[in-house]
């Protein structure tokens, strides 16, 4: 199991509104099936982070494809192998 970090830019803002409710509901659904660890937005508005643990790039990719956000180009997602060091490890 891999960890990914997205970031997410804006990309026509003008939609927002009119599926924000979608995309939320959508990110819900993965955050309770374990897929998404965290998801929110940066306080200087300037973008957003979701926190992915998956099986591939590929696969998450695919995953957020299917956003409403990406789907009526809302939100543009870049997403990055995040190899991650948790606090408390030895």
């Amino acid at each position: 199991m891999a960890y990914f970090a997205v970031f997410v830019t804006e990309l026509d803002n003008s939609k927002k509104e009119q599926y924000f409710e979608d995309h939320m509901k959508y990110l819900d659904d993965l955050r309770a099936q374990g897929t998404i660890i965290a998801n929110g937005k940066f306080a200087d508005g300037s973008l957003g982070l979701i926190l992915f643990r998956g099986g591939s790039q590929a696969e998450v990719e695919e995953l957020l494809a299917r956003s409403p956000f990406a789907v009526h180009g809302v939100r543009e997602f870049k997403v990055h192998e995040w190899v991650a060091k948790w606090g408390n490890e030895t």
